[in-house]
């Protein structure tokens, strides 16, 4: 199996004030050849971090995150306010 030279890509960073799903899409988006690397997401995660993100980031208790899957949960929960707060269109 070929693996490809990892360059750490592009990404918009989050800064805590808007949807954490939608992040976590382009997050996965943009290192999608690196979908079976675990450690590799979970580590270069806070690079598509800023501000009150990446401090969250930082203070993770690295107990919480044993798989891609655990990281996701735990960035979902810390920031769903974000989500819940946002319009829909039947609030429009």
């Amino acid at each position: 199996m070929v693996i490809p030279k990892f360059k750490v890509p592009d990404f918009d960073k989050y800064k805590g004030t808007t949807c954490p799903k939608n992040h976590l899409k382009m997050y996965c988006r943009k290192m999608g050849a690196y979908a079976k690397d675990e450690e590799l997401l979970i580590h270069f995660f806070q690079q598509s971090l800023i501000g009150v993100a990446v401090t969250w980031y930082a203070n993770l208790e690295p107990s919480r995150v044993h798989s891609r899957r655990d990281l996701m949960v735990a960035f979902v929960k810390q920031y769903q306010y974000n989500s819940d707060m946002a319009s829909d269109r039947m609030q429009l």
